[in-house]
């Protein structure tokens, strides 16, 4: 992974030599910047050298394990390029030094003028070093070694692999009934409107049983195709190869099939082809050749071809034209880790393979573990134990069966299996284990397919805590920090996010809950993966996870610290090579915090959240390079008078903290991007005074209304996301009018003070709006004309409104929202009587009501809100009957009532009553799956699911 290191270099330097800074440096220092002018010369040099050096690395890396000086030759380079980075930061932080203290900064630039002649003679050592590197410049031929490693590739585990996949054991079939049982479906349910071979496909992360589980249906369903072939894709495969590969298979099964019959001699030209032997020729084959002569073999056949483990799109359109595409009664199956390769399937013919849930794990660990006894249950002293093991794998099958295999010849004591529990990690990432060769290998294969731009962003959640939840906006903006992601078009949080859904779509990363709209909320790293990522996090110095306080920390080179446990031995001795602090427990105190600051100059990303600190070290104020700081959920009660000299902070998160006013000077921070103010019962810090400079602020939450802030945010025309409390009726004109010019708005949060939002009509939201919340009362003139506006926001797909005094009058207003996806009505509705029209809402997925006092009823006509997934009813005392329509929402899967009228509640509960015709009700909420009430009885809160 050194091309991801140099990757990541690639663009600090780029930013470095484009940045307004080092632009005003040069030109400050006219005839004195001969050592400036030479260290830039060097930097541009060496920034040539690397990129040409990429695809030779890209391709180096597959080489490694097989050839030692390869190994050794990438080391080499990883090292020059983390030299090379500490050069650009220390003249990043001497350039930031510059901008504060108390030395005037004439005399600083003066004595900088020693330090670029520094840098530039230690720039020039590396170079001599590069040169010695270069000697082998040979072997930057990438055509060679693509010949050298194409078949250490192809053929380097995926063949074994292939050849045991056909060997599949019944008792590794555990947990996987249901999707057995669709697959088999699939295969043999005929669409007479299908006029082509159906693609199905089998999504999931490496080890969870796609192979496993599609092998074991094949092996079942075969012989009820004329022809069926099973092959394994290569990462790298070759289309002549993989054609070559799937006759042989072909001709292999037809072989098992059928012996030479007696009436050769007299067969038809058609049974002849059908019956003919792989061409002597097969493998000098051109690809036209080989797509006739598979296209010959299948004339009049029904087949099934099984393609095991496919990563690239492509695979199909490279083989698709010697498949005949007019026999609707073949199959083609896909297995895939890559989500876009799943998508190739015909539509509903897709499915992804989740971890084993509930008892499975556990009956499939026991049927590998006690393999040899009659019974397979585990030995009452062994359970302990054997229920740690499963659960750290997490309910991925290949882990849950090698780890049984590994203990089934273990000595079944409870001590001996202790042994292996406690140096579990040792056995997954060790070359000497076989637990190694069968876990680690498998799963390394998702890891080696990433694409550079994708693998630090990868390794990077493994310094997060074992099943840690991982908030995806703060985990975007910790990779826009740490330089991991460039600026396109769009922005890099924009960007970051593509990154975020790919490692998503490759199940390195699993979703923990997505949001009202479908994006991504959190995701999380499963344990094994984590594994794999921390063992190559430690390999390339990427980051040194303490999470053991064994462990010395002193003795790690690694660019980045995340601090999982209490740390009791940190040596104050230099650590300029670390760039990233990230502190996951609440046990860091001011004096580590003031020796982590004093010994990490060059610190880009500290990250404290939930530390239990209550004053940060003036020490901070010297990061001149630190573009994160966060201090959210913290005690820390004010911040520094000179944090205002960390000029390239970008992101600054003080939510939750007990910060009760920002320094003055704060909107000298120009490079600010994220302001996340406190807000703490409702003593909320005043915003900055000229917070109208920091133009390129994409987020600012949590900032109170005055007379100048209403009208100073007018210039903030880069915000993504602005959130407003304290809102007062003279604030309204100014803050419309402000809101309306921001271009690019997208989340809009708005508290007022009072009871009403007024003047409501002027507000022209800016189109790109997704997410509004009004907290205040709506007048009801406005409405009208602001239905008007809202027909033309085709963004907008979250509306929360609190307190709006909706009734039965102004309610139809909303339904002008064409996109609107969750509306949240929360103590928003003040009529008796709720009614949806036919094709009101088209797109809305979630519907929720709160503490609507008066509403009895709701009336919900045909058509109305196609889509709704989700509907709650919360605190409506009055309502004493189930919506009507309710019936009409076929894609209702969530119905949620809390805190309805008694009457509802004794009917859902089987009390029926005058009037209660067989239970009607249950007819027309058949179709729901979960069904929820909630009461209150003998003052306890009842939550019960309706059948």
């Amino acid at each position: 992974m050194a091309e991801a290191v140099i990757s990541a270099l690639l663009l600090k330097i780029g930013i470095t030599i484009a940045s307004e800074a080092t632009k005003s440096a040069t030109s400050r220092l006219l005839t004195r910047i001969s050592a400036m002018k030479e260290l830039m010369k060097d930097i541009s040099e060496i920034k040539d050298e690397l990129e040409s050096m990429q695809s030779f690395l890209q391709i180096a890396e597959r080489l490694k394990k097989k050839d030692e000086s390869t190994k050794i030759f990438i080391k080499q380079t990883r090292d020059l390029a983390f030299d090379i980075e500490d050069i650009i930061d220390e003249f990043t932080y001497k350039l930031g030094e510059e901008q504060g203290g108390v030395l005037p900064r004439a005399i600083k630039r003066c004595r900088n003028i020693k330090t670029w002649d520094d840098l530039s003679s230690k720039l020039k050592e590396i170079k001599i070093k590069l040169q010695n590197i270069m000697e082998r410049r040979t072997r930057y031929d990438t055509r060679g070694m693509e010949n050298e490693a194409r078949p250490l590739i192809a053929v380097g585990g995926s063949k074994s692999r292939a050849e045991l996949a056909h060997f599949v054991e019944e008792d590794n079939i555990v947990g996987i009934d249901e999707y057995k049982n669709l697959l088999l479906r699939w295969l043999k349910d005929e669409d007479e409107q299908q006029r082509q071979p159906i693609i199905i496909s089998v999504l999931g992360m490496g080890g969870l049983g796609k192979t496993t589980l599609v092998t074991y249906v094949y092996n079942i369903i075969k012989a009820s195709f004329d022809a069926c072939a099973w092959v394994a894709v290569s990462q790298s495969y070759e289309t002549h190869d993989l054609l070559r590969q799937i006759r042989k298979e072909f001709q292999r099964e037809d072989r098992k099939k059928r012996e030479v019959p007696n009436n050769i001699d007299t067969m038809d030209y058609t049974s002849l082809v059908a019956k003919r032997e792989v061409p002597n020729n097969i493998d000098t084959m051109d690809y036209r050749s080989l797509v006739e002569e598979i296209h010959t073999y299948l004339q009049c056949k029904n087949y099934i071809l099984i393609l095991d483990d496919v990563w690239s799109t492509d695979v199909m359109d490279n083989i698709n034209n010697a498949l005949l595409t007019s026999n609707s009664k073949s199959r083609i199956v896909l297995t895939t880790r890559i989500r876009n390769v799943a998508k190739l399937a015909n539509e509903d013919r897709m499915f992804e393979l989740k971890q084993l849930e509930g008892d499975h794990p556990w009956i499939l660990f026991c049927k590998n573990a006690f393999w040899k006894s009659a019974n397979k249950i585990c030995p009452q002293p062994l359970e302990q134990c054997a229920k740690k093991i499963v659960e750290k794998c997490g309910g991925l099958p290949l882990a849950i069966v090698s780890i049984a295999r590994l203990l089934s010849f273990r000595e079944q004591t409870d001590s001996e299996w202790e042994k292996v529990y406690t140096d579990l990690e040792w056995y997954l990432t060790n070359n000497e284990s076989k637990l190694h060769e069968k876990v680690h290998d498998v799963l390394k294969l998702s890891l080696d397919d990433l694409p550079h731009y994708l693998r630090n962003c990868f390794l990077y959640c493994s310094s997060f805590p074992e099943d840690y939840t991982i908030v995806s906006d703060r985990l975007i903006r910790l990779w826009v920090a740490e330089g991991f992601v460039e600026e396109r078009e769009r922005t890099m949080e924009e960007v970051a996010e593509d990154c975020l859904n790919e490692l998503v779509h490759r199940c390195l990363l699993q979703v923990v809950y997505r949001n009202r709209v479908g994006r991504v909320g959190a995701c999380r790293m499963h344990d094994i993966i984590r594994v794999l990522a921390l063992s190559e996090s430690k390999e390339l110095s990427f980051c040194m996870v303490y999470e053991h306080s064994r462990k010395k920390l002193q003795s790690s080179e690694a660019r980045r610290l995340s601090i999982l446990s209490n740390i009791t031995n940190y040596c104050t001795e230099d650590k300029s090579h670390l760039r990233s602090v990230l502190v996951f427990n609440n046990s860091m105190s001011y004096d580590l915090l003031k020796s982590v600051l004093r010994s990490s100059k060059f610190l880009r990303v500290l990250e404290l959240e939930g530390a239990l600190i209550e004053k940060l070290p003036s020490e901070i104020c010297n990061l001149f390079n630190l573009h994160y700081l966060g201090l959210r959920a913290t005690k820390i009660k004010e911040l520094p008078r000179l944090i205002v000299k960390l000029r390239n902070l970008q992101i600054l998160d003080l939510e939750q903290s007990n910060i009760e006013k920002l320094p003055k000077g704060i909107t000298e921070l120009q490079k600010l991007r994220h302001l996340f103010l406190p807000c703490n019962s409702g003593k909320n810090i005043k915003a900055p005074v000229g917070i109208r400079r920091l133009k390129g602020l994409q987020s600012l939450l949590n900032i109170t209304a005055t007379r100048k802030i209403v009208r100073n945010v007018e210039a903030l025309t880069e915000l993504r996301t602005f959130e407003i409390t304290g809102v007062r009726t003279h604030h309204y004109a100014d803050l419309w009018n402000s809101i309306t010019k921001m271009n690019h708005l997208s989340d809009l949060l708005i508290w007022s003070e009072g009871r009403e939002l007024q003047q409501l009509g002027t507000l022209r939201l800016p189109p790109p709006i997704q997410r509004l919340l009004l907290f205040g009362e709506l007048e009801k003139n406005s409405l009208p004309e602001l239905a008007t506006s809202f027909g033309s926001l085709t963004n907008l797909t979250t509306l929360t409104l609190y307190f709006a005094k909706l009734d039965e009058d102004t309610f139809p207003y909303l339904q002008a929202l064409p996109a609107l996806m969750c509306l949240e009505l929360r103590a928003a509705y003040n009529g008796m009587k709720l009614h949806f029209q036919a094709s009101s809402f088209p797109k809305l997925k979630k519907l929720l009501i709160e503490f609507a006092q008066k509403l009895s009823q709701v009336e919900i006509e045909r058509g109305a809100m196609a889509r709704l997934n989700k509907l709650h009813l919360y605190r409506c005392p009055e309502l004493k009957e189930l919506p009507h329509g309710i019936e009409y929402l076929t894609t209702l899967r969530y119905l949620c009532i809390d805190h309805p009228a008694e009457e509802l509640v004794e009917l859902l509960r089987g009390g029926g009553g005058e009037g209660d015709h067989s239970n009607d009700w249950r007819t027309r909420v058949r179709h729901i799956p979960n069904f929820i009430i909630s009461f209150g009885r003998d003052d306890k809160y009842v939550k019960e699911r309706i059948q």
